[in-house]
This record gives structure tokens, sequence and C-alpha cells, in this order.
């Protein structure tokens, strides 16, 4: 389920094909439709030029885009839906009630909702999640993407891509949980099939788990990160934290599940890649892009 935020923007091919595109400060992921993916290392200033190359080699001019972003380029919150207003006009109906949390001016901010789970709101109302993001910031990759010859379609967030992935350990909806390592931070999202409930950044970065003199420090610091989290979403949420988190980190070297064991009371295993129909690990960075790929209903990109 891709957001529909800055719709005047978008524009659509008649190209079967689908790519996902996360653009990061160190790279671009890409993911097609079937399957493939991959990640190009790159600074930011080589972006353009990259991109163009890949368009080109695979054949990508015209197809259909969804560009997904990264954690670290936009915010969620969760307010009350006011009363009357019609889904489409939701984002920016909410939109100036973030003036007082946004760390930037609201009206340099480009909004979208998408549903709270109703049996988590715990008497606040009628709940929604709204995604605020820097306006300027999504031109700058919106023109990037279509500067390259490809048809922009929609655009998506990390966690709702990552959400993709649960349906297929998750299928009797009873709970499921997953943890993101990325260089810099961490993502936890927890979901009931389809249905994501929380998501949250762990500020953990890879280097200090890789470091002999900081790596105890760092593992107890995501393990109490995690378990607040599974402690926040039986609390606040009301439900049944799930009994195993499925972890997917690039260093698949470091037993990371076994030294959180002691300190997490969900059992943590490294994500079972046979389900997705893989026979080897994906590269943990195209994990948000090829996360995008994957529709729980079948549906294609909206």
């Amino acid at each position: 389920m891709a957001l529909s935020f800055i719709k005047s923007f978008l524009k659509r091919s008649d190209k079967r094909q689908h790519l996902y595109l996360e653009i990061r400060p160190d790279g671009i992921a890409w993911a097609e439709s079937g399957g493939n993916a991959a990640f190009a290392d790159c600074l930011p200033a080589k972006r353009e030029s990259v991109l163009r190359a890949l368009v080109g080699e695979r054949a990508w001019a015209g197809v259909n885009t969804t560009l997904v972003l990264p954690m670290d380029q936009y915010q969620v919150f969760q307010l009350e839906r006011p009363e009357g207003v019609e889904d489409s006009e939701l984002g920016d109906a909410l939109k100036w009630k973030l003036k007082d949390i946004l760390d930037f001016n609201p009206s340099d901010a480009v909004c979208d909702v998408f549903p709270f789970p109703e049996d988590a709101s715990r008497g606040r109302g009628d709940l929604v999640n709204v995604v605020a993001a820097r306006k300027s910031l999504v031109r700058e990759l919106v023109a990037l993407v279509e500067e390259c010859d490809l048809a922009l379609t929609s655009i998506d967030i990390a966690e709702l891509a990552l959400r993709n992935l649960v349906p297929r350990i998750d299928p009797d909806h009873r709970g499921a949980a997953v943890v993101h390592m990325r260089e810099r931070f961490g993502q936890m999202i927890v979901c009931k099939g389809e249905t994501l409930y929380l998501s949250r950044r762990l500020d953990v970065t890879s280097d200090d788990l890789r470091d002999a003199t900081r790596q105890e420090n760092a593992v107890q610091s995501l393990a109490l990160e995690m378990q607040r989290s599974l402690d926040y979403y039986e609390s606040q949420l009301g439900q049944v934290p799930p009994a195993v988190i499925r972890l997917v980190a690039r260093d698949n070297l470091m037993p990371l599940p076994s030294m959180l064991a002691s300190y997490v009371a969900a059992t943590v295993e490294t994500l079972d890649w046979e389900p997705y129909g893989l026979d080897e690990p994906l590269d943990s960075r195209c994990l948000v892009a090829w996360g995008a790929s994957l529709f729980p209903t079948g549906k294609g990109a909206k």
C-alpha cells in the first residue's frame, strides 16, 4: 500500500514492469517486480549519473516506479481524525496540527495518512497515522527520478515496505516483529498480517555492534530498545507481544541473535528467506526497496 501524497507530481506509464527505488545517503537500492534487487554505492553528488546508467543498463526507460522514502527522511505521528473530512483531504487538514512538533515549518511539509489499527487506540478516539516529509526533499527526489526517464507512480515509506514481509511469516495474524539493522540505525516494526501496529527507530550503529570495545554496550542498548517496543505494544496498544523477533542485518557473520537472547523476552532469529522463494539472504541494503515490491494482497502499487 503505497502512500498517495504529491499526486500532482506523479505520472503513469503503460509498461507492466515496476521498479522500486530507495534513494539513500550511501547509494541507491532498487528492486524489480520480477524479484531482482541490488544496491549501487554512490555519494549524493553521483546519484543522477548512477541512476541514469542503471536505467540504460536495465532498460528501465519509462518504467512505472515507486519511490520509497528511508526512515530518516520523514516523520510519523498519531493524531485524532477530524470529523467530516474526506480521506483525500486528511493530509492537508492535519498538517497544521503538527506545527508544534515538526522540526520544520508546516508550510514546507507534504503530508499523507495511513490507518491506525482500531483495536490499538485504547480510548484515544479515531486515530490515523500522519506522515510528514519536507516538500523540498520530496521534490528533489521526484525530480531525480523523472529526469532519469522513469515514470513515478507512487511514493511509499520504509515501515509500509517492511510491513509487506510479515504476511508470509504471520499468516494467522497473531503478530510478528521484524528488526532491520542499517549502518547508522535500526528499525523495528510489529504487525499483524498486513496491519502495521508499531514502528520504532533503534539508535544503535553497526559500527558500535562490530567494535569489540563498544559491542557489549551496543548490544544491551539495542536489546533495551527492542524490549521497550514490545512492552509498549503490550501496555499501550493492548496487544499480545510476538514470541519471535526476526532480524535482518548486513553483517551475518556476527551472532547478533544469540547476543541479544539474554536481554530480550522474545526469541530473536535471523529472518528465514525460504518463505519468500529465496535460496540465500538478500543484501539487507535492498530490503526496503525489495519489501515494497511484495504485495500482501497480490495487488500492484497504488
